[in-house]
């Protein structure tokens, strides 16, 4: 069994923001707090570009039929945006 992981980016219409926003409050280390700025950010930035509930249905079923190596799929234009600039 090969494990992978789906990254979707921000989903104003599915409740994922929503549900996450209170679970990461008091979560990431005073060490990392620049770097979550700059990635938080970015999000609202590209507040144009979202991700849709069929983009990440599409990348689900692609990262499940997928037979390389890659671990990390974005789902969503702005997380393919975000992945591509780190």
């Amino acid at each position: 069994m090969r494990v992978k992981r789906v990254e979707p980016g921000y989903g104003p219409t599915t409740r994922f923001t929503s549900n996450t926003g209170p679970r990461l409050e008091g979560l990431i280390p005073e060490a990392y707090a620049p770097f979550a700025q700059r990635i938080f950010a970015l999000l609202v930035q590209s507040a144009a570009a979202v991700t849709t509930e069929s983009d990440v249905a599409e990348v689900v079923w692609r990262t499940a039929n997928d037979a390389s190596g890659q671990l990390r799929f974005p789902a969503g234009a702005d997380a393919v945006a975000l992945a591509q600039s780190s």
